[in-house]
């Protein structure tokens, strides 16, 4: 039966595989390969993904104790994923740390957010964005360490995404003066415009990059997009009971009705997020730094196409196991 789910997890990726097919048709149209990508990719890493991240979090309201554990919790997706993600490296061959990006990271924004509304409400919505930054900052400092070789911390400081992050989150939780809160508006409208250009122009490169992918590096793709798939909800799950084990999510029939529910969007928001294809903005660095971008754009495309069957069915497994558990 096709259900609300289903349509929801269709519509939020044929759009971008809809973009990814325009960039596939201007890379077999470019013979010469003229579209200079890196010059792309600095835009968008430079001022539309900051922007991206600014108009996200700006207006959001974050609770400390329900901040703590999603942001760890999606650290903790990341690291037990690199494990994993070294071992198919080295089966492939591979020498580049950048390899390891779409594998370890995950689509937390365009995919699983809207998701999260729908399955779990305002409040899966909520812990679902808190769970995208700490992604997202993880991605924007040990990843660019991973693909740039570089771990001076000068080059660090040099990363644009985590002053918006650190930005829109001061502007989320802090009192401003009224003097201020023009410039905020100002801001926080600009952003808006930028951000709406970072993910198409992402998926562009992504598609165009796809246009002369070998075999070798499709079937590498293949491997790492149903790795990231099966292995990130397995993970998931076991992390959600590990959690539970230690009492950070109690399952205490006694407990109020709202708090437990509360634990129980929050596994959830965890396994649907582990669930999630590598993310595009990964592919922007292994694209920026020249670090693995064939292979990367190649787990990616796969891993998107492949959610499709696979995060529905990890939906199942959240209603029956999670949210009717106790």
């Amino acid at each position: 039966m096709f259900s609300n789910q289903n349509f929801l997890i269709i519509s939020a990726v044929i759009p971008s595989f809809a973009i990814a097919f325009a960039g596939f048709w201007l890379g077999r149209l470019d013979t010469k390969r003229e579209l200079n990508q890196k010059s792309i990719s600095n835009l968008v890493y430079y001022f539309l993904v900051p922007s991206l991240i600014f108009s996200s979090t700006h207006k959001r309201a974050f609770d400390p104790s329900e901040f703590s554990l999603l942001f760890v919790s999606a650290i903790a997706m990341i690291a037990l994923m690199v494990p994993v993600a070294l071992l198919l490296k080295r089966r492939a061959g591979v020498q580049r740390n950048g390899f390891i990006l779409p594998l370890i990271f995950m689509n937390t924004g365009n995919i699983s957010l809207p998701i999260a509304l729908l399955m779990f409400g305002n409040e899966g919505l909520s812990k679902s964005i808190i769970f995208h930054l700490a992604n997202i900052f993880v991605l924007y400092s040990a990843g660019v360490f991973l693909v740039s070789g570089q771990t001076d911390l000068k080059q660090f400081l040099k990363i644009p995404a985590l002053y918006a992050m650190i930005a829109g989150v001061a502007a989320a939780t802090l009192p401003l003066p009224e003097a201020l809160k023009p410039a905020l508006y100002f801001a926080g409208k600009l952003t808006d415009i930028l951000g709406y250009g970072a993910i198409p122009l992402l998926i562009v490169n992504l598609g165009y990059s796809m246009s002369d992918i070998r075999l070798e590096t499709l079937k590498t793709g293949i491997t790492g997009g149903m790795i990231r798939l099966i292995g990130g909800p397995l993970l998931g799950i076991g992390l959600v009971l590990f959690w539970r084990m230690i009492g950070w999510t109690p399952v205490d029939p006694t407990l109020d009705p709202l708090i437990w529910l509360g634990y129980r969007t929050s596994e959830a928001v965890i396994i649907l997020n582990a669930s999630m294809p590598g993310p595009v903005m990964a592919y922007l660095l292994n694209l920026k730094y020249d670090n693995c971008p064939e292979q990367a754009a190649a787990m990616v495309a796969v891993g998107t196409l492949g959610g499709i069957i696979t995060i529905p069915l990890v939906l199942q497994l959240i209603s029956t196991l999670i949210m009717k558990a106790g």
